[in-house]
């Protein structure tokens, strides 16, 4: 019999927080910071990523936390950003547009955990509450770097002006 995802996800925790804090106690005399990004199978929701950082317990140890990776497992990105927030070291600002399971495949997507269609899209443009996140953000404190990850099938370099505008906006507006 085969573990489900939930279960291998549960039991991977304990060896996955001992591996990080293993590598954020060495990198600590470096005086490096590090961290785990919300981003594939095993710490891609907030739920899961909120028990890494606290079985790590260190405070050296943070998160990279992705506006829209939470989609890719199907949480809500504004509810998922407020879990999460208090614990950021670092911030990539992402949109995807969502369709659901059962339209058709409209080209350019991968789907979520749970069968959507996602496709990246200029920050501001998608699904993502990018400007609710930014908001959860600086409830929590923070004050630093935000980085676009852009993912989308426009031309880049548009993307970004557009993105970057739109991060600017949203942080003087919330």
């Amino acid at each position: 019999m085969h573990a489900t995802p939930v279960t291998s996800a549960r039991l991977i925790l304990p060896r996955l927080a001992k591996a990080c804090k293993e590598i954020t106690e060495y990198a600590a005399q470096f005086g490096i910071r590090t961290m785990v990004e919300n981003h594939g199978f095993y710490v891609q929701d907030s739920e899961r990523v909120e028990k890494l950082y606290a079985a790590v317990d260190n405070k050296n140890f943070g998160l990279l936390t992705d506006m829209g990776n939470f989609l890719c497992a199907d949480e809500d990105p504004a509810s998922a950003f407020t879990r999460v927030a208090p614990y950021a070291y670092y911030v990539h600002a992402k949109d995807f547009i969502v369709k659901p399971f059962t339209d058709a495949d409209p080209g350019g997507s991968f789907r979520s955990r749970g069968g959507k269609y996602l496709r990246g899209t200029i920050v501001g443009h998608g699904n993502v509450p990018i400007k609710q996140c930014m908001y959860q953000l600086k409830r929590a404190g923070y004050d630093d770097c935000i980085s676009i990850e852009f993912e989308g099938m426009e031309p880049v370099f548009d993307a970004l002006r557009i993105g970057l505008a739109n991060l600017k906006k949203y942080w003087a507006e919330v």
